[in-house]
């Protein structure tokens, strides 16, 4: 059976082990990436056609695909200067030379004397390259994508250089601890016997943050459900969305579950928990975790008309985590800064409206609707609720900060009160936002 890829979320620093088979995998991941496939689709695809990798080797190729990724913007650019293609040879050629600083003798023993001349020569002339290099454009040395260069700086200002660095580094493993199952005093006790030391988090009662290299879904914490990966942002999005015991609560774009999971806890196990999505297959994932967590209040949903017919108007909270350009996250999942259908807003913020509105409906009165996006860009977020607002007058805006006070004694993480905003060099997170409108009379 081949190996399971490690999550993205939580790969850590690129293994230089490498054999002919692991680079093999690893121009193929790449290949299927720069055709518009997500790194973890890429490299499943990868492995499909009947390679079979020992747990080293799996762990080096996520690795490797996962530097190229983070310093892509880089390794093109030099590529560009040596007038070379940046397919996925060259790409991996390009990290082996800039990145770990290896030689064609280098390169060559790896692919077993496989290593044309003018490869080798290519090789060499990348080694003179590093990722400082002075002539690189400011937006080439941020790894930021000219599709996205303009918005970035108009959403970011003076903050642009410092947010941009931010997303090239590798982001700490956040674990939100299961309270169905263990408070986070007794997981972080647990997890030290295992020898992995946690740090709580700043701002989730709910959190633990580790920063070493053990592989933290092998421990027995995990196999038991003590805890999720769940970076600190997504955490206080599914807090302020202040799911009660008593509530009816609908994640509309559940996805594999991971806010779910966070409303079941907070929600002890009572009220009724519903994961929707339009996608079965990701509800299917959702299935183990919810029983691994001990969640036995939710029911996964696929949204279909006559059970929205039935539904409409009987929640007491929605939370709606949609789909975005994903521009907050790129520390945790560096390949979708080069997802052409990323850089597409326009048709995003057309689908983050029509999915609001339809979300909208579920909110019975005095209910709250919570939307959220782990985007940067005001067009995915403080538009799209003033948009909402406007279509939908029955809707009110609920100060975020009156509503954070309700749910949790830490500080307010932002400056602004209407709605919670998010960002890796400022909060040590993944970049999020997120408002709470609330419905004051049926439409």
């Amino acid at each position: 059976m081949t190996p399971r890829p490690t999550p993205k979320s939580h790969a850590r620093a690129p293994v230089t082990f490498a054999t002919p088979l692991v680079w093999q995998i690893v121009q193929r991941a790449l290949e299927y990436e720069l055709a518009g496939t997500p790194a973890d689709a890429a490299l499943k695809k990868a492995l499909s056609k009947g390679s079979r990798l020992q747990p080293v080797e799996l762990r080096a190729a996520v690795g490797e695909i996962d530097a190229v990724n983070r310093h892509r913007a880089r390794l093109t650019w030099a590529l560009a200067q040596e007038q070379a293609a940046s397919n996925s040879q060259n790409l991996l050629f390009a990290w082996r030379a800039i990145g770990i600083r290896q030689t064609p003798e280098q390169v060559r023993k790896i692919l077993q004397g496989a290593l044309m001349r003018d490869d080798a020569s290519l090789i060499a002339r990348l080694g003179r390259y590093t990722f400082d290099d002075k002539r690189m454009p400011e937006a080439v040395r941020l790894e930021c994508p000219p599709m996205f260069e303009g918005a970035l700086r108009q959403a970011l200002g003076g903050r642009f250089a410092a947010e941009m660095r931010a997303g090239i580094e590798r982001a700490p493993v956040d674990l939100r601890i299961n309270t169905l199952k263990a408070t986070v005093d007794d997981c972080a006790r647990l997890l030290k016997k295992e020898r992995v030391e946690t740090v709580p988090m700043r701002w989730s009662p709910w959190g633990l943050r580790y920063r070493g290299e053990a592989n933290l879904s092998s421990t027995r914490a995990f196999e038991n459900g003590l805890f999720e990966f769940q970076d600190e942002g997504s955490q206080l999005v599914a807090l302020l969305a202040d799911a009660r015991a008593e509530h009816q609560v609908l994640d509309y774009c559940a996805g594999a579950g991971g806010k779910t999971l966070a409303l079941g806890a907070a929600m002890q196990n009572k009220g009724h928990l519903v994961a929707a999505d339009v996608n079965d297959d990701r509800l299917a994932r959702a299935k183990q975790r919810l029983k691994r967590a001990g969640v036995e209040n939710a029911e996964r949903r696929v949204i279909e008309t006559d059970w929205a017919k039935k539904y409409r108007g009987r929640f007491d909270r929605v939370l709606v985590d949609a789909p975005c350009s994903g521009t907050g996250s790129w520390r945790r999942n560096p390949d979708a800064r080069w997802s052409p259908s990323a850089a597409k807003l326009t048709e995003l913020a057309a689908l983050q409206d029509d999915i609001l509105d339809r979300a909208a409906r579920f909110v019975k009165t005095g209910g709250r609707l919570v939307y959220a996006t782990c985007s940067l860009l005001p067009v995915e977020n403080d538009e799209r609720i003033e948009t909402f607002l406007a279509r939908n007058p029955e809707f009110e805006r609920i100060n975020a900060r009156d509503v954070w006070a309700t749910v949790t004694k830490a500080e307010w993480p932002g400056d602004d009160r209407k709605v919670l905003r998010l960002s890796p060099a400022r909060h040590g997170t993944d970049g999020f936002f997120a408002a709470v409108l609330t419905r004051a009379k049926q439409s």
